[in-house]
């Protein structure tokens, strides 16, 4: 798999198939591109509406989107979704891998279907991350052509778009919290799930006595500044 992006800066030739081949790379980048952009529009009206039903630990507001386009999706392209975790993310590495690991999973069913024709996955995590609860919401489109000689010799086109919203932390139980936290980390390392809740619990009592909207505030201007 690659980025589309990438293919194109590729092509350096300037025979009529180099043209050719970029153009038609250039046509599934922009139909790509219109596929993250209406997701994007999509998670900002489910943030404008106040969240969504389909789970109580919602996020007020995004802080945060990122997307990107690619073809030949194939399984096991884990390195492409690692390096778009290690952008989008900035937890601790347990955490990060636990998270690459859970969305993985959940995209190795539609990027493993090869039949032709459109696919679409929505999906949300809600996880901990730099002493938050963080959720992240994931669409995702796959096109699968019926022949690799279409367009631009690919197989297929894939892109996804994420947004990151913070999630107000005295809504979440500790029932809630340990699984979260297990889920990423791993329920063989204990150690590593007791120094993280410790951690995490400290930094909340210190936040008792501030407004969580002060706090989810002062979230978001420090996202905004990275």
């Amino acid at each position: 798999m690659a980025k589309i992006v990438d293919k194109i800066n590729e092509i350096t030739g300037k025979t009529e198939q180099d043209q050719a081949l970029k153009e038609q790379f250039g046509f599934l980048q922009k139909m790509a591109q219109a596929k993250c952009a209406q997701f994007e529009s999509e998670l900002k009206a489910m943030f404008t509406s106040g969240g969504t039903s389909e789970c109580e630990v919602v996020g007020k507001r995004a802080i945060g989107y990122y997307n990107c386009q690619h073809v030949d999706i194939k399984a096991g392209c884990d390195n492409a979704i690692k390096e778009a975790i290690d952008m989008f993310f900035k937890g601790g590495d347990e955490v990060n891998q636990g998270f690459q690991k859970l969305i993985t999973t959940a995209l190795d069913t539609m990027i493993g279907n090869t039949a032709m024709g459109e696919h679409e996955e929505k999906m949300f995590f809600v996880y901990p991350e730099n002493f938050a609860i963080v959720r992240v919401d994931v669409k995702c489109y796959k096109y699968c052509f019926s022949s690799s000689g279409i367009i631009a010799n690919s197989e297929n086109v894939f892109c996804y778009t994420m947004a990151k919203s913070i999630v107000d932390h005295t809504k979440i139980t500790i029932d809630e919290l340990l699984y979260m936290v297990t889920q990423m980390i791993g329920s063989d390392k204990l150690d590593e799930v007791e120094n993280f809740v410790a951690q995490l619990k400290k930094v909340w009592q210190l936040l008792e006595d501030k407004d969580p909207n002060d706090v989810m505030q002062a979230a978001l201007q420090s996202a905004n500044a990275e």
